[in-house]
C-alpha cells in the first residue's frame, strides 16, 4: 500500500514531513531515511489514537471552494 506523504528541508537542517491525509500531524528526521522511520513510527501512532478514537478518521465529510480577491 502506497500512502502519500509531504517533505520539506528544514531551515536548520534536516527534513520535516507529514502524512497527507493527517496535515497537522509533523515530524522531523535529520535524512530522508531518518524521515522515513519518523514517518512510519507517527503513522502508527496515529493509527492507535484513530482505533481508539482520539482523533477522527482522515475521511472527508465536506468540501468546498474559496475565491480570493
Amino acid at each position: 500500500m502506497n500512502i502519500p506523504y509531504t517533505y520539506w528541508p528544514a531551515k536548520e537542517g534536516g527534513f520535516i514531513g507529514y502524512w497527507n491525509d493527517y496535515p497537522d500531524y509533523l515530524t522531523e528526521g535529520d535524512t530522508l531515511d531518518e524521515l522515513q522511520y519518523m514517518l512510519r513510527d507517527l503513522r502508527n501512532g496515529i493509527n492507535v489514537m484513530v482505533s481508539e478514537g482520539e482523533i477522527p478518521s482522515a475521511v472527508p465529510c465536506c468540501s468546498g471552494v474559496m475565491e480570493f480577491a
